[in-house]
């Protein structure tokens, strides 16, 4: 991974950029709260945010780095389980959010592949918490969705393996990540 430059937003956590090739054609999701902000799709360059709670405002470390490097450097294979597990999980998601056919058809159509989701999502920002296990970090992905505009898509993953998928605050709790990382030592 090139050196990310990192902006300390708030006195509260520090920000970056990186473009994501596999995000890439997916909504462009930039507004507030993951909504959407362009017609056009995304180029995949998506906001990270280390340890959206709870840290001081100090430079990050050599070893929080790497784990954003990590989240950046195995995006594909993080993408790659990411779609296949809201793609076991949609039929779920269809059942919860839609109240009637209309809405069904406009905001949760059915979808024949994983490349349907280009049209329903778009990644917002990416959550690296300053928690790991195995040298590898425990990430949350925040997705704006068609489907639920308040409280938008979240997932949380260790590594390359889904966790949890929920609203949008899945990927930004830290107690949420910590309690997976206890059950995994």
């Amino acid at each position: 991974m090139p050196t990310q430059e990192f902006v300390l937003e708030d006195n509260t956590w520090w920000t970056t950029t990186a473009v994501l090739p596999s995000w890439s054609g997916f909504q462009k999701r930039d507004g507030p709260y993951g909504a959407t902000s362009s017609t056009t799709p995304s180029n995949g360059e998506v906001k990270i945010v280390f340890a959206p709670e709870g840290r001081g405002s100090e430079p990050l470390t050599a070893n929080e780095r790497s784990l954003v490097g990590w989240t950046v450097d195995n995006e594909e294979a993080v993408a790659d389980a990411l779609l296949k597990a809201l793609w076991a999980k949609y039929p779920e998601l269809q059942d919860l959010h839609a109240c009637d056919e209309e809405e069904v058809a406009k905001y949760l159509p059915d979808i024949h592949d994983i490349q349907g989701f280009r049209r329903l999502i778009g990644l917002h920002c990416i959550h690296v918490h300053p928690i790991e296990a195995d040298g590898m970090p425990y990430v949350g992905y925040e997705f704006g969705c068609t489907w639920d505009a308040e409280h938008g898509l979240g997932v949380l993953m260790h590594g390359a393996e889904v966790l949890e998928i929920g609203g949008a605050d899945t990927a930004l709790l830290r107690w949420l990540a910590e309690r997976y990382a206890k059950r995994e030592t």
